[in-house]
C-alpha cells in the first residue's frame, strides 16, 4: 500500500509541476477575482466602490471599500459573493469532468487545480480562522456573524461534501492516472495542514 501511495503521489506531483510555477501569479489573479466578486455585488445593489486593493498587505490579501446611497443593501450578499463565485467554478469543474472522452493531461490538471482545488482552497482559507480563531473577523463573520453551532456544522459538512465531490471529479478527469481514495485522502490532509501553516509564513513575511 505504501509503495502504491508513493507511486501515485509522485506521479501526481510530477504531472503538476507547471502549475507550481504559476502559484504566485495565480494567487494574485485569484485575489483580483475574489475582490472583483465583492465589487460586483456592491455595484449590482447600486453601491459605489471607492477602493479596490488586490496587492497583499499585513493582515489581508486584498479588500474593497465602498459606500451606498441612502437605500437598503445586503451586506450578506457582498460578503458571500466570492464564495458563491467559487462554488460555481467548482460545479463547472464537475460538469466538465462528465465528458465521455478523456482530456489531455494538461487540460484535466488545469480544470482540477484552477477550477476546483484553488477555489476550494480560498473557501477553506476563510473558513479555518472563522471556525477556530473567532477574534479574526473576515468575510464569513460579515455574512453569518460569530460562528454558531449550526453554522459551524454546516461549514464542516460542506467541507466534507466538497472533498468527496473532488474525489469524484479527479477520478473523472484523470481516469487511469487518478489518485486512489487513500492517496487522495492523504492529499486532502496535507492541504488542511498547509492551510494551518501558510498564514504564519505570510505574517512572518510581512512583519
Amino acid at each position: 500500500m505504501l509503495t502504491q501511495m508513493k507511486f501515485e503521489l509522485g506521479r501526481f506531483f510530477r504531472g503538476h509541476w507547471p502549475h507550481f510555477l504559476f502559484a504566485i501569479p495565480g494567487a494574485v489573479l485569484w485575489t483580483i477575482l475574489h475582490e472583483a466578486a465583492h465589487a460586483l455585488a456592491i455595484m449590482l445593489q447600486g453601491g459605489q466602490v471607492t477602493k479596490f486593493v488586490w496587492i497583499p498587505s499585513p493582515g489581508r490579501l486584498g479588500y474593497v471599500q465602498y459606500n451606498f446611497p441612502d437605500h437598503p443593501f445586503s451586506e450578506f450578499a457582498i460578503a458571500i459573493a466570492p464564495y458563491a463565485f467559487w462554488l460555481i467554478f467548482m460545479l463547472m469543474a464537475g460538469v466538465l469532468s462528465l465528458r465521455a472522452r478523456p482530456y489531455p493531461h494538461w487540460v484535466a490538471s488545469t480544470i482540477f487545480i484552477w477550477m476546483f482545488v484553488v477555489p476550494l482552497g480560498d473557501i477553506a482559507w476563510a473558513a479555518r480562522p472563522y471556525l477556530f480563531e473567532a477574534v479574526n473577523a473576515n468575510d464569513l463573520t460579515d455574512a453569518f456573524g460569530p460562528p454558531t453551532r449550526v453554522v459551524s456544522m454546516l461549514i464542516v459538512l460542506f467541507g466534507i461534501a466538497s472533498v468527496v465531490f473532488g474525489m469524484i471529479v479527479q477520478q473523472r478527469l484523470y481516469r487511469e492516472r487518478a489518485l486512489s481514495a487513500i492517496s487522495y485522502t492523504l492529499m486532502a490532509v496535507i492541504g488542511l495542514a498547509l492551510l494551518r501553516t501558510v498564514p504564519y509564513f505570510v505574517k512572518l513575511f510581512w512583519s
